[in-house]
């Protein structure tokens, strides 16, 4: 979400620079409670501190206390939680998996999520989300009607600023390994990552593990010699993990849109990914799938990608092909659209956009 929220920040900025037809007459600012700690090097969208309240400093107290009463026109959201409080909004629902899978999020995570929601689906002018898997959940929820919902994907194109030399990740030895995220949400099915690592010892692959989860967590008899940790690494670090991996590992029992594996094709990185909805909508024709608790298909397509340099070399381009199609700027004219459309104002749709709408 924080990714979705700064990329399209920032399309939008270079959109209203250039002058888009679309933002003709349009002012946009950037409202926080806290100074940035990276800041946006935007060009048209000034930035106003809001600040927080120091007490009460709860969560969501900024949102929906603090928020609506310095919003002069409209909002856009792009983060779920958005303020209940204003009509005149557009609200980013990336997923429903506080109801889908409850199991991976806390008790007060899960009730504030469902208290929210269906209230923003009510009140909210527009809603969007990152794929049509995500917009038929949201519908069949009762969060929002299906006609309410548009999908404006994600983007990939930040990706190609990621540069591998700039890497901090150091030499390791010349060893080919697959690379996954650890992430510590149950529907992240970390476990088959823990069962995969001894057979992928057994046909000479390493495991690469970027992200911060215990070892604990995924190996109940002690991290196999195979297995490497790496950590939290910036997007530089995860560039270069990519491009020396054999593939990329995205086992997942669901997702919004799955923006880890977009980003491994932006790379050049072929992916492996689970059946689970929404990765087949998200990736197409452009990785190899398996599912997710069987392990002999993921040691197959590993097997594949391993033995068969043509078809690697097909993936990579297909994927690269397939990232391509997603575009943060195109996710930005798409929200020049809907607020021109809440405006009254008549617009054709962005040229090539990949959203949708009911």
């Amino acid at each position: 979400m924080a990714r979705y929220a700064r990329e399209t920040t920032l399309a939008l900025d270079a959109l209203l620079a250039e002058g888009h037809p679309l933002a003709k007459g349009l002012a946009l600012e950037l409202l926080v409670p806290r100074p940035i700690d990276d800041p946006l090097a935007l060009r048209a969208i000034p930035v106003r501190l809001v600040p927080e309240y120091s007490r009460p400093r709860l969560p969501q107290f900024w949102v929906q206390a603090q928020l609506p009463r310095h919003v002069e026109g409209g909002l856009l959201s792009f983060c779920n939680l958005a303020p209940v409080a204003l009509k005149r909004q557009i609200v980013c629902i990336h997923d429903l998996h506080t109801m889908i899978v409850p199991e991976s999020y806390s008790r007060p995570f899960r009730w504030v999520h469902r208290l929210i929601l269906p209230a923003l689906g009510r009140r909210a002018a527009g809603i969007t989300t990152v794929s049509e898997f995500s917009r038929s959940q949201i519908a069949a929820c009762g969060v929002a009607a299906a006609r309410k919902v548009t999908v404006t994907y994600n983007g990939s194109d930040h990706a190609g600023r990621w540069e591998a030399a700039r890497s901090n990740l150091g030499r390791w030895p010349d060893w080919p390994y697959v690379l996954c995220l650890g992430q510590g949400q149950r529907y992240k099915n970390m476990e088959l990552l823990g069962r995969l690592a001894p057979v992928l010892a057994r046909i000479g692959l390493d495991l690469w593990i970027a992200g911060d989860i215990a070892p604990d967590k995924m190996f109940a008899d002690g991290k196999p010699a195979n297995v490497r940790l790496i950590g939290r690494v910036g997007d530089d670090d995860l560039k270069a993990a990519l491009a020396g991996a054999l593939c990329f590992l995205f086992p997942s029992r669901i997702e919004g849109f799955g923006l880890p594996a977009v980003e491994a094709m932006a790379a050049g990185c072929p992916v492996v990914a689970s059946t689970s909805p929404c990765l087949p909508e998200i990736c197409g024709e452009a990785a190899l799938y398996a599912d997710p608790d069987d392990i002999g298909a993921w040691i197959e397509c590993v097997k594949r990608l391993k033995d068969d340099k043509t078809l690697r070399g097909r993936l990579v381009a297909a994927g690269k092909a397939q990232a391509s199609t997603y575009s943060w700027r195109r996710v930005a004219e798409t929200y020049l659209e809907l607020m021109a459309s809440i405006d009254g104002i008549g617009v054709e749709p962005a040229h090539g956009s990949r959203s949708s709408s009911g």
